[in-house]
């Protein structure tokens, strides 16, 4: 097996059987992440948790906007330690920190402490999640590229987001069993008592990522001659500079705006729904990665049969349905908005995607780390969503007020859909070296 990887170094082959531990060990690291989403995926829980402590809304936004505000982490990371030695220490450490990140929460309401000080635990797991979580996916990422032929990348993908999503929803309902003492109807006994429950779902989290960390520490990584040189980051102006990257990039950003309404859409289960946000957001995110897997594979067979910007578009459309329907639907109804994000989240695929097919070779590797940075203008918009829901309610209604933030992100996502539609081409072509 050839590749290319960090820089042009060119790695040793890998016998039959490495590879396939590689591939089992990819997968199984893919799988504890989605395990433990009720807690990494920084948002719909925690914003849950700090509202029964009484938090603003703008308040329960911050824990994801700090954890989107941190995607330049992978990128300083990456370029401050490229050997091909550190990866594994440095993935192992990864997952490591995200499992003390959940039990600080779990360990300062076991001690008690003011709801004051819980809530910063909370937002402190965001911010560790954030610099954690996307470092541990771009290491292993990398650990696949170089421990598995790319002949057999495809089923190495199919194990590892297949198998994921449905993980994910396990592990919502599992959380939810906790949170409520109960679980698809199935009574399983009294839960603890706030906050008790939801320091029980974060202590849980630890679990499947201790074992992640066992996963990274067992890879096998050939060691090339070169281990690779830091990210070109100089290149960052000449990336602006391009008409279409800068395009590609300003549609990508505009529909991120959907990342962030995550902790709003919870937050209105309590008007939506007259039930408590604790009552129903384990099942939101089951449904969400259970949607997430279905459409994954119809998305894929959709790019693989049309062009990138087909993938783009479909899942920008879907993703703006998400907040479009939540403005208006009430009662049971309103679980519905779930299965829809979940399968607009995808276009965090298809954008880098779409991205991808617009690089030239030697580019690739530069505008994909760049790729990373997009998020990081679209966080903020976490915290005005929040505040527009608040100063909307004073004036009206919570209810109301949660109606405004997402008719706000649906517009700012209509545009990068619109955007999309006239500003880029179906088929994207890299500039000529």
């Amino acid at each position: 097996m050839s590749s290319q990887s960090a820089g042009s170094d060119s790695i040793p082959p890998l016998s039959p059987q490495d590879q396939t531990r590689n591939l089992l060990l990819f997968a199984g690291c893919v799988g504890m992440q989605y395990l433990a989403a009720p807690v990494l995926y920084v948002g719909a829980t925690h914003a849950a948790m700090l509202q029964k402590m009484n938090s603003s809304n703008f308040f329960a936004n911050s824990p994801e906007t700090v954890y989107y505000a941190l995607a330049f982490v992978p990128v300083l990371i990456a370029a401050l330690f490229p050997s091909v030695h550190r990866l594994k220490p440095l993935l192992t450490g990864c997952y490591l920190l995200a499992a003390l990140g959940a039990g600080g929460v779990a360990l300062a309401v076991t001690l008690g402490l003011p709801a004051r000080l819980v809530s910063l635990a909370v937002v402190a797991q965001g911010v560790v999640t954030g610099i954690s979580i996307p470092l541990a996916i771009t290491l292993v990422w990398e650990a696949m590229g170089r421990g598995v032929a790319e002949s057999r990348r495809g089923s190495t993908l199919a194990l590892a987001y297949g198998g994921g999503p449905v993980l994910a929803a396990v592990g919502s309902l599992g959380s939810q069993a906790l949170l409520t003492g109960s679980t698809l109807g199935l009574s399983l006994g009294e839960p603890f008592p706030f906050p008790g429950n939801y320091a029980a779902v974060f202590a849980a989290a630890m679990v499947p990522m201790a074992l992640a960390a066992f996963f990274a520490s067992q890879f096998v990584i050939p060691v090339a001659e070169s281990s690779g040189q830091p990210l070109p980051l100089s290149g960052l102006r000449e990336f602006w500079t391009n008409p279409l990257l800068l395009r590609i990039s300003l549609v990508t950003i505009l529909l991120y705006a959907g990342n962030t309404i995550v902790a709003n859409l919870t937050l209105n289960t309590k008007q939506a729904m007259t039930s408590e946000p604790t009552e129903y957001v384990m099942y939101q995110t089951a449904i969400r990665f259970a949607t997430k897997a279905m459409a994954g594979v119809l998305l894929g067979l959709l790019v693989a049969t049309t062009n990138p910007r087909a993938g783009l578009v479909a899942t920008g459309a879907v993703y703006l349905l998400a907040p479009t329907y939540a403005a208006f639907a009430t009662g049971l109804a309103y679980l519905a908005t779930f299965p829809i994000y979940g399968a607009g989240e995808l276009v965090g695929v298809y954008a880098p995607n779409y991205l991808l097919a617009a690089s030239r070779p030697r580019d690739l590797r530069r505008n994909m780390a760049f790729a990373n940075l997009l998020m990081v203008p679209a966080a903020p918009l976490g915290l005005v969503f929040g505040a527009v829901s608040d100063v909307v309610a004073r004036q009206s209604s919570a209810a109301t007020g949660y109606r405004a933030s997402f008719l706000l992100c649906s517009a700012i996502m209509g545009l990068g859909l619109l955007l999309a539609c006239v500003w880029l081409p179906s088929r994207p072509h890299p500039p000529a070296d």
